[in-house]
Parts: structure tokens; C-alpha cells; sequence
């Protein structure tokens, strides 16, 4: 399974997502926002507060998480 190598968010609620394996995955979050989940991320600086952990998954500080197996079987869909 591919590592998270790193995450960079952007300001239009996307992340781009690079992998162990060189692949990229930019993923919109925006549909994400409306659940109560991740409601919490709608705060713009809080959603660029993102960062890797354990290189399988990204974490909000104490709002939310979600892991590369999870964005993996979203964007599959």
C-alpha cells in the first residue's frame, strides 16, 4: 500500500496528496464539509492546518482524520 508522502491543501477546499508509489491524488473536500464529520473544516485556516501522520493518514488537529485507505476508496467511486 502507498505512504503519504505529503499534503498540501489549497484555499478551494482540495488537497493534493503525493504518494509513496509517485502518484498524485488531488482530492475536493467541499462535499465533505456539509457532514458533520468534517463541518469543523469549513474554517478555512483550520482546513490548511492539515498535516501527515504515520504517512497513512491525514489529521485536523483534534477535529478530524481520514485515512489514504478511506480517500483511496472515494475517489475509486
Amino acid at each position: 500500500m502507498a505512504r503519504i508522502i505529503k499534503v498540501v491543501p489549497d484555499h478551494d477546499y482540495t488537497l493534493t496528496i503525493e504518494l509513496s508509489n509517485n502518484h498524485r491524488i488531488i482530492y475536493d473536500m467541499r462535499t465533505r464539509l456539509q457532514t458533520t464529520r468534517f463541518c469543523g473544516l469549513a474554517d478555512i485556516k483550520k482546513f490548511l492546518a492539515v498535516r501527515v501522520e504515520h504517512e497513512n493518514t491525514l489529521v485536523w488537529n483534534n477535529l478530524c482524520q481520514i485515512t489514504i485507505d478511506e480517500i483511496i476508496s472515494m475517489v475509486e467511486r
